[in-house]
Order: structure tokens, then C-alpha cells, then sequence
């Protein structure tokens, strides 16, 4: 009896420590690290200096002198600088009239631009990706632009691809969490995930004269950013950092909050991007502490 009491024990032992080890395997495989990322640059010629900016404003026909005014004095207090860039439809005259093909050409510059110096400065190809999440605001096309992304890059037939769209400066939040939680779900399996977030300019230029719709063109360019996310620990080393825990509220049901950046029409039919006076603070209102 003394024996089998022993044996049982033991195996007691060897079962509570086995259970540890994998749940500590477990907690390992689904982490999430940040192995690297490239934040995109456009070429110099397409550069929006402040001068710039006031000859695309006043060969506009539809906004008259106290509307430029307006811009270029939000546009000088804005702190956006000399050194920042927008579409080559700015430096055609074409920026009231982008075509879809205008568009394309926008996010193809990105993609050349950001995904492949992402992967060749991580040492890794297109066909290690397992898990691909692609999110632009305003530009959706068919096929999508994660579609794109995998065509040109040649990817596995099997990559998880994701595509975001309507979600704003959130939706960077957003793919980085859809990307953790889709490497989880391939634990203990460790995965790849490349997370691409951009805006498309090209067809967001306000021709009205709606102030509220007009702070759009002191605020957004062309940029972008693309992340290699991982959750294999063998790659710990290599990691710039870990994400220990990302938290997401939708607030979308409270109407400040959803009317804070809203895509309309304006009195005169002119489409573009409102942003309102409750937009800090329902951003701040929304942030987690710190």
C-alpha cells in the first residue's frame, strides 16, 4: 500500500510539472514580439512645401480668398513643416480629380517602398508570412488591397490575409491586435505576422468650403508604416520589443464619439472627411491612463 501510495505521488509530481512546463510553453508561444518595421518615406519630388500648398490653393476654382486664408494660416500653426509629401496628382493639377488608377499608384508606391525594404532588412521573404493585415481608411478597391499585397509579393496560398478599412487612425491599433490575436490562434505553432497601415490621399481632397471638412488638407499626407510581428520565441533576441497588452474599447454607440470624424457630403455635394470640435476630446476622453 505504502508503495502504490508513493507511486501515485510520484506520478502526481511528474503530472504537475509537466502541466507547468506546458502552460509556461504556452505562455511563450503566444507572445507577441516585435521583430521589426519600416515607416515610409515618399521620394523628394513629391515634397508639399507651404508654397506649394498655396499654388494648388489658388488655382482652385471653387474656394475663394478668405477660404485660402483660412488654410494656409492652419497650415502655418499646424507645425506640419516644409517636409512632408502627397500624391503626384497635387503636381499635375489633378488633385480635384483623382482617377482609380491615381489611387492604386498611391499604394503601390507604399507597398514597394515599405514591405519590401521591411523584409529584406529582416533577412526574411514574402512566403515566411503566415498572417498578413492590411489596413487603409478610405481607399477599399476590389480585389482588396491585401489581395495586392499578396499578388505582387508571390505568398503562400495559405497566409491569413486581412483587410481594414473605415476605422481611421484606430485601425492601426486595431491590425496590430488582429495580428496578435491570429498568431495566438496558431499557438504552439510559432507564426509570422506583417502588419502594413497606410491612408490613400489621393481621392480624399476637399474641393468645398466647409471649415470643418477643410482641416483634412492641414492634417493628412502620404506615409505609412509596415510591422513584422512574431511569435516565436526563438526570435526574442532579435525583437526590438514585446507587446504585453493592448486593450480596445468601441465607442461607437455614443454619438459625440461617432461623429467626431464622419465621411459626408457637404451642402454643395462636395465629399470629404469632417472632423469635428469634440474630436480631442473624445479622443482623450477614450485613452487609456497611463
Amino acid at each position: 500500500m505504502e508503495l502504490m501510495i508513493a507511486l501515485l505521488r510520484v506520478l502526481l509530481v511528474a503530472l504537475a510539472a509537466y502541466s507547468a512546463m506546458a502552460a509556461a510553453s504556452r505562455r511563450r508561444r503566444s507572445r507577441c514580439y516585435l521583430l521589426d518595421y519600416v515607416c515610409y518615406k515618399p521620394p523628394d519630388d513629391r515634397k508639399f512645401s507651404t508654397e506649394t500648398m498655396r499654388a494648388v490653393l489658388d488655382r482652385s476654382k471653387r474656394l475663394d480668398a478668405p477660404a485660402r486664408r483660412f488654410l494656409l494660416r492652419v497650415v502655418l500653426r499646424s507645425g506640419l513643416g516644409e517636409h512632408t509629401y502627397v500624391p503626384r496628382t497635387f503636381f499635375t493639377g489633378r488633385e480635384d480629380s483623382p482617377t482609380h488608377q491615381d489611387c492604386l499608384d498611391e499604394m503601390d508606391a507604399f507597398f514597394h517602398g515599405a514591405v519590401a525594404e521591411l523584409l529584406s532588412r529582416a533577412g526574411l521573404g514574402p512566403r515566411d508570412v503566415d498572417v498578413l493585415v492590411v489596413n487603409v481608411s478610405t481607399f477599399h478597391p476590389a480585389p482588396s488591397l491585401a489581395s495586392r499585397i499578396v499578388r505582387a509579393y508571390g505568398m503562400r496560398d495559405d497566409v491569413a490575409a486581412y483587410n481594414l478599412a473605415g476605422m481611421g487612425c484606430a485601425g492601426v491599433l486595431v491590425a496590430v491586435d488582429l495580428a496578435r490575436n491570429a498568431l495566438r490562434a496558431r499557438s504552439p505553432r510559432p507564426a509570422l505576422a506583417l502588419v502594413v497601415s497606410a491612408e490613400c490621399i489621393a481621392p480624399n481632397w476637399y474641393t468645398g468650403q466647409d471649415r470643418s471638412m477643410m482641416l483634412g488638407h492641414c492634417l493628412f499626407r502620404c506615409g505609412g508604416s509596415a510591422a513584422l510581428l512574431t511569435s516565436d520565441p526563438a526570435l526574442r533576441g532579435r525583437a526590438k520589443m514585446e507587446l504585453r497588452l493592448t486593450v480596445r474599447t468601441t465607442v461607437a454607440a455614443d454619438d459625440d464619439a461617432h461623429s467626431a470624424i464622419v465621411h459626408r457630403e457637404d451642402a454643395e455635394g462636395s465629399v470629404g472627411i469632417s472632423l469635428s470640435k469634440s474630436l480631442p476630446n473624445v479622443a482623450a476622453a477614450r485613452s487609456p491612463p497611463t
